[in-house]
């Protein structure tokens, strides 16, 4: 049976549920994707591949993250079918221990994948859907659109790091039968991203679909920096709270601020001008709030 989704991804061109005998298994197509010719320069070889071969690598993720089980993989060359384990859900709520836990990990995972050139993950970002989709609109916040190459700039002077690439609440899911640990799905462009990246999707994936309040972000994000700066520490890595707070606003100001709905927007570009704003090398525990000035 087809599973109802919103088709974001250019990459996913469908999802099923396999019901046979009582169990399930869970199917997504990847597909090479399509894009109009003004972009095919800029988007050359998209690495629409990049889940599956995560799914199949060895990469030892940290403990409390573990992936889908692969079941059976169909290469038909520009589709890819994945048949993994229909991971049951625990019915939980996400609280600020969650979230802890979850950027606890992902401060590992970046820890072990650590280094590396920028990927252009980003710039891919501005240069292609943002000025295509989002600069052009009237309500367009101007004064981060403009200090966009700015923002990049400052991004890519970061300590780099290979994370989940949308590590948002949906993707990383709650099984029943260990609520304490999560089934990370959905991994995407596996090229470097500045440290802290991977914390912007978790701090708004569940606000992004009205599912919390814009005022509740900021004491989330504060002890999400703090536990993936923990993350880091337990591989080996040292990299500044600033750096990593920095990764994470500039970059989630950068992939969010243009297409979300007015209140979130307000709050995600206020994070990108303050990011503008500091220097690195200081000691961040200020942030602005939902609605406040930069």
């Amino acid at each position: 049976m087809p599973v109802a989704f919103r088709p974001i991804a250019l990459t996913t061109a469908a999802v099923y549920r396999v019901v046979t005998g009582g169990s399930s298994v869970f199917v997504k197509v990847l597909r090479r994707p399509v894009v109009p010719d003004s972009l095919a320069e800029l988007v050359g070889q998209f690495p629409w591949r990049d889940e599956a071969e995560f799914l199949l690598s060895d990469f030892p993720l940290a403990p409390g993250l573990r992936r889908p089980r692969v079941l059976r993989v169909d290469d038909l060359g520009d589709r890819i079918a994945l048949w993994l384990e229909d991971v049951r859900c625990a019915d939980v709520e996400w609280d600020l221990p969650r979230f802890r836990r979850a950027a606890l990990g992902l401060g590992r995972w970046a820890g072990r994948r650590f280094g590396g050139a920028p990927g252009r993950a980003l710039r891919l970002l501005y240069e292609g859907r943002l000025v295509r989709d989002a600069f052009l609109r009237p309500d367009c916040p101007r004064r981060l659109a403009d200090r966009v190459p700015d923002l990049l700039g400052r991004l890519e002077a970061l300590p780099q790091a290979v994370g989940h690439g949308d590590a948002c609440p949906q993707n990383l899911l709650v099984p029943a039968d260990d609520p304490e640990s999560f089934v990370v799905i959905d991994v995407t462009w596996q090229v470097p991203f500045p440290v802290g990246a991977d914390l912007g999707q978790l701090l708004v994936g569940l606000a992004q679909e009205g599912r919390m309040a814009v005022d509740e972000l900021p004491a989330v994000r504060e002890e999400i920096i703090d536990a993936y700066l923990e993350g880091l520490r337990l591989e080996g890595r040292a990299v500044s709270r600033e750096e990593v707070a920095l990764g994470c606003d500039g970059s989630l100001a950068l992939r969010s601020a243009f297409h979300s709905e007015p209140e979130l927007a307000e709050y995600l570009v206020e994070l990108g001008m303050a990011c503008l704003s500091r220097c690195l090398g200081g000691t961040d525990r200020s942030h602005p709030a939902p609605g406040g000035g930069a």
